[in-house]
């Protein structure tokens, strides 16, 4: 088969959507080499530019004019370029499809994250819900499969937008292979110095927005007793890192949260090993990789009831209710105090990830496209 995907977010997104594109794409290269993969992209630029040759992938950039209108080019000159090459498949990776039809011999997949800004509305502004509904929904509605990244997606999906359950697949994600690497001495001690971390750590990575929950974690840490208080690592940039700041000094935290900014992509997975917990208070997610990231880093994960929190953390993990201050410091206390705890919350961890493994996950896809393939 001959697959094509949208690469804009492969080659210029450095994390969530961009990790998904090249984690799937890079899977199916590495677990499906007989197939022909197209990289469809205004622009191949940036930190990422290396991996397509790398891979065995072929890229097909735009030409002047769509480098001059990008957006013009994803939705009108993709299709014409996937006549000209022949496509099976298509696969729009974050929500999107182009908005003008491809040929009858090209099938179409849409790649549905989330549809949070319709679950908890209150998050989004109402100019972002209204694009975003029409969008989405619009792509769900034209293409031949849509693939959720979760079941909750897949729920959501089918209710929310009325789309057919025949029409849906649910396909989890994966996360590198790094996180599963256990680190050497030498390799520990560079990146404690890098970026000093404490010697005892919870850990948070994500966007700082209301959402991700850092403000009710980093209230947690304040009622833990302050001789058994751990520090606190923050990994990730936004809007609420002023403020989140303010709220540790207001609670006397400051030399105990470790703002971390955006860190190497190489050096993450080292992070989440050096932490004692990994903590993801999250309000809502389509699926919650760094759930993920964490398990594969043989580290306890505490996250949250509801949404798609059950799938990637499984039995491994303990939750707790969003929001919820005094439940969420409960359960970092009883995980930092209880190391029997600890060792069975990693090894439930470590069995769970498996079920994620990207030859898993790329099968599970290479699936549906073959199955869209068989019914041409």
């Amino acid at each position: 088969m001959h697959i094509g995907f949208d690469a804009k977010r492969f080659f210029h997104n450095a994390t969530g959507l961009g990790n998904y594109a090249r984690s799937t794409v890079l899977g199916l290269a590495e677990h499906f080499p007989e197939n022909r993969y197209t990289l469809y992209t205004p622009s191949q630029a940036g930190q990422f530019c290396t991996l397509p040759a790398l891979h065995g992938l072929h890229v097909q950039e735009a030409c002047p004019l769509g480098r001059t209108f990008p957006a013009m080019w994803r939705s009108l000159g993709i299709p014409w370029a996937a006549l000209q090459d022949r496509l099976d498949i298509y696969h729009g990776l974050s929500h999107e499809l182009p908005m003008t039809d491809f040929a009858a011999r090209t099938r179409t997949v849409v790649s549905m994250h989330d549809l949070l800004f319709m679950t908890h509305p209150h998050l989004y502004p109402f100019v972002d819900r209204t694009l975003y509904t029409i969008k989405y929904k619009k792509s769900c509605r034209r293409a031949d499969m849509i693939v959720a990244i979760s079941q909750k997606t897949a729920e959501d999906v089918h209710e929310l937008f009325g789309v057919p359950q025949q029409r849906i697949r649910v396909v989890h994600q994966s996360c590198a292979q790094a996180f599963s690497l256990a680190l050497n001495e030498d390799e520990k001690i560079r990146l404690r110095r890098a970026h000093a971390l404490p010697e005892d750590y919870v850990l948070f990575v994500g966007s700082l927005i209301p959402r991700k929950g850092a403000q009710t974690l980093i209230a947690a840490l304040a009622e833990l007793p302050p001789a058994d208080r751990p520090g606190l690592v923050i990994v990730g940039k936004g809007p609420l890192e002023v403020s989140l700041r303010e709220q540790a000094r207001t609670l006397n935290l400051g030399s105990r949260v470790l703002f971390a900014g955006q860190v190497p992509a190489e050096d993450l997975p080292g992070l989440y090993q050096l932490a004692r917990v990994f903590a993801y208070p999250s309000v809502g997610e389509g699926f919650g990789i760094p759930i993920l990231e964490a398990l594969s880093s043989r580290v306890p994960v505490i996250t949250s009831t509801g949404s798609c929190f059950a799938e990637p953390g499984g039995d491994a993990a303990l939750y707790t209710t969003p929001g919820d201050v005094q439940e969420l410091a409960g359960a970092l206390a009883k995980v930092l105090n209880d190391a029997a705890l600890r060792q069975d919350m990693i090894a439930r961890g470590v069995r769970h990830a498996r079920n994620f493994h990207i030859s898993r996950t790329s099968a599970n896809l290479m699936q549906v496209y073959a199955e869209l393939h068989a019914g041409r």
